[in-house]
């Protein structure tokens, strides 16, 4: 398994599983970075997301980097129990925990929340709106469904079609 095969099934499966979320985007720049994916609600709170295999550390250390921006910040493993170590250093950086299990029902399910992000920088924060948000526009959406079939990322377009 590739980490970019877990962003893109978890991509899809929150487009074909959430009317929760105004817009659902891949590969979003932001600070000299791109975010996996960033989840926008219907009323604008931001949510990222972090993909890694291995090394959680990493994706700790960006994941911290998006609540710059970010109203909630998660990282997603794959599914085994998360580490005691683990546990204690995103509950000290309020950063939630999602595993990927691709065979069972719910692929991508929250084991540890994300508390919301009081302390986001509101020009980082609408900077991260409005960089999805025009991500967004410029993909292909299906009229018919109102969803957005594309990404920012190529292999997600081509996987679409």
């Amino acid at each position: 398994m590739l980490e970019n095969d877990m962003v893109d099934t978890c991509y899809k499966y929150f487009l074909s599983n959430s009317d929760d979320f105004e817009f659902i985007v891949r590969e979003v720049p932001f600070l000299s970075r791109c975010i996996d994916l960033v989840l926008v609600t219907k009323d604008y709170k931001t949510v990222t997301i972090e993909f890694k295999i291995k090394n959680w550390r990493e994706a700790l250390a960006q994941a911290k980097n998006h609540k710059l921006g970010a109203d909630k910040s998660y990282i997603c493993l794959p599914e085994k129990s998360p580490s005691i170590k683990l546990l204690e250093l995103l509950d000290k950086e309020q950063i939630g925990l999602y595993l990927y299990n691709p065979s069972a029902p719910c692929i991508i399910a929250e084991y540890y929340p994300a508390p919301d992000n009081a302390k986001k920088i509101s020009a980082f924060n609408d900077l991260l709106v409005r960089t999805t948000a025009t991500i967004y526009e410029n993909t292909c959406i299906d009229p018919f469904s109102k969803k957005n079939i594309g990404s920012a990322s190529r292999s997600s377009r081509d996987a679409s079609k």
